[in-house]
């Protein structure tokens, strides 16, 4: 039988992960959806993006040609030349999937597959030394 202690335990490192993550997600929507994203390299607006059109947005950002044609192929995942909204969206939540599993691998020092308390405020502790304060008031 699991201890009162110990539930509670997990629930609080539930309660700080999904707050974590909830505040990581605020943080980032200042960034465009992946529909609007999609729009917008979208240039003649037929509903999906070809090679050209990837590259020349890609290309805007200084990237190697080579790079893109990765990329572009990563994306591509039907190979059919161009990418549907469907396959651009996938692939975006699979990148944020990606990124909650780093955060959490880095979170769980031991790797035992659960965080302590003790892990996550050590997780907090050393962001906070890493980031710069914002200090929030009147400008």
């Amino acid at each position: 039988m699991i201890s009162k202690t110990l539930k509670l335990s997990v629930l609080i490192i539930a309660i700080c992960t999904v707050s974590f993550v909830d505040a990581q997600e605020r943080k980032r929507k200042h960034r465009s959806s992946p529909e609007e994203l999609f729009q917008k390299l979208d240039t003649n607006d037929d509903g999906s993006l070809s090679l050209e059109e990837f590259k020349d947005q890609r290309q805007r950002k200084e990237v190697k040609e080579e790079t893109i044609g990765e990329h572009f192929k990563e994306l591509d995942t039907n190979s059919n030349g161009s990418l549907s909204l469907e396959e651009f969206i996938a692939r975006k939540e699979l990148m944020k999937q990606k990124r909650i599993e780093d955060r959490f691998s880095e979170m769980d020092k031991n790797g035992n597959g659960t965080v302590t308390i003790d892990e996550y405020k050590a997780f907090v502790e050393n962001h906070k030394k890493e980031r710069p304060q914002h200090k929030r008031g009147k400008n």
